[in-house]
């Protein structure tokens, strides 16, 4: 019956046919009546129910409320399904859906109604879902000009409501691909907490393909002052900083609407935050980042299975270490955002990330070499702190997503270490500091 229509109608026919079904079981003549309004005017109708004892009088009349209640909030959830048609309004219908089935779950379990209720509440959290995966299909309003990528659009979006919500956050990782899945802000927040630093704040702010070009614009140019951290924690390896590749990410970042808005003076903040800037009406897609901006990664790298699906690509035929070199312009760039935060007196903390056996193999290897010298020349500058977590678990396939990402489990773990590392500055707390 609904098959063929779009996801949206198909939704609010669903939610018709369900209610019409529950509601004329013992009301044959009212086939006629909307299924919403049924559904609002039936709820004594569907049991066959006497009066309750005087004794029970008062728990009888909360059953009774609660069941009324539940009743209204359904309808208004079914009757705002059939105009629903944005993000905003679909999670309004999950609300609604929520409220309704928290106040049948409250009913006393001698309410005669209670069985059903709680079959009932199941069906309210079943349209919950469904009204929350059509807000996720409407995607996030813009907040800048598109700069190219649609996780960097969904993470300006993302970022500028946390910090609209709760302020800057005290630390702020950045990265690419292998820090927004390698590094758990939440856990790090525990685990700091732990060392006694509570309440301390973490945003995971890390884009696929960042390298030192796309971390330098994001943090020098495009986010104003009220969006900087308290400390910066750099999550990457030698990736980001091989000027010998083509930096493919940076180069869509240029030919962005938003770069030429940052040409003309244009920041993302919360404090202004039109500026003028003409944004466009089509909304970010949204993917599965969380509200601290961390990608959770389940797999785990098996060798055995992986390559069954995957191609084995050796070190001579990776493109990620295509003429590698760490003199050139990812350099150029890695130091102006070093020297910025040295200005800024925000203190950098680099952390080389972990990669698996089967990643450094005997071409690699010797560029990571490189790699890890580089870093250590830095270190020994006192300009930044450097975390080198390379071999950490060189041969510990199960903390890794793929060759050289790490999932969850890694993510939580390399959260962790870089909590309990003595040598890195963390801020202090702040008295009102709340940490949700």
């Amino acid at each position: 019956m609904f098959g063929s229509l779009p996801p949206s109608q198909w939704f609010v026919g669903h939610l018709a046919l369900g209610l019409l079904l529950t509601c004329c079981v013992n009301q044959p003549d009212s086939a006629t009546t909307s299924a919403v309004a049924t559904e609002a005017s039936s709820p004594t109708s569907v049991f066959t129910m006497k009066e309750p004892e005087k004794s029970a009088a008062n728990q009888a009349a909360t059953g009774d409320d609660l069941w009324y209640q539940a009743v209204e909030e359904a309808t208004q959830a079914a009757q705002l399904a059939q105009t629903a048609s944005t993000a905003t309004e679909w999670n309004q219908v999950a609300a609604t859906w929520g409220r309704a089935a928290a106040l049948l779950k409250e009913l006393p379990e001698e309410d005669p109604r209670q069985a059903f209720s709680q079959r009932k509440a199941q069906d309210y959290m079943q349209n919950l879902a469904i009204a929350q995966q059509q807000a996720k299909r409407q995607g996030i309003p813009r907040v800048f000009p598109a700069l190219g990528s649609d996780v960097l659009d969904e993470q300006l979006s993302l970022y500028h409501s946390y910090v609209a919500t709760l302020g800057a956050p005290d630390i702020l990782i950045v990265g690419s691909s292998r820090a927004l899945q390698g590094v758990d802000p939440q856990v790090l927040q525990q685990a700091l907490a732990v060392q006694g630093y509570p309440g301390l704040r973490v945003y995971n702010f890390s884009v696929n393909g960042a390298t030192a070009q796309v971390v330098s614009f994001l943090t020098r140019q495009l986010f104003a002052p009220d969006l900087q951290p308290r400390l910066i924690i750099w999550a990457e390896g030698s990736r980001a900083f091989n000027s010998g590749r083509f930096d493919r990410t940076f180069a869509e970042i240029l030919n962005s609407p938003g770069y030429a808005a940052v040409q003309q003076g244009a920041k993302l903040s919360v404090a202004n935050p039109s500026q003028n800037v003409p944004l466009p009406d089509d909304p970010v897609p949204l993917s599965p980042i969380n509200s601290h901006g961390f990608l959770a990664v389940n797999e785990q790298f098996n060798p055995a299975i992986y390559y069954r699906s995957f191609p084995r690509v050796r070190g001579q035929y990776d493109d990620m270490y295509r003429g590698f070199r760490l003199e050139g312009v990812q350099t150029v760039s890695f130091e102006a955002v070093v020297k910025f935060f040295q200005s800024q007196g925000i203190p950098l903390v680099l952390v080389n990330l972990p990669l698996s056996n089967d990643y450094l193999d005997s071409v690699r290897l010797p560029y990571e070499r490189q790699f890890q010298a580089f870093l250590r020349r830095w270190a020994n500058t006192g300009a930044l702190t450097v975390v080198d977590l390379l071999e950490t678990w060189r041969w510990q396939s199960h903390l890794f997503a793929d060759p050289s990402h790490v999932n969850r489990y890694g993510a939580r773990e390399v959260a962790r270490l870089i909590a309990e590392d003595p040598r890195i500055p963390w801020p202090e707390p702040e008295p009102s500091a709340a940490n949700p």
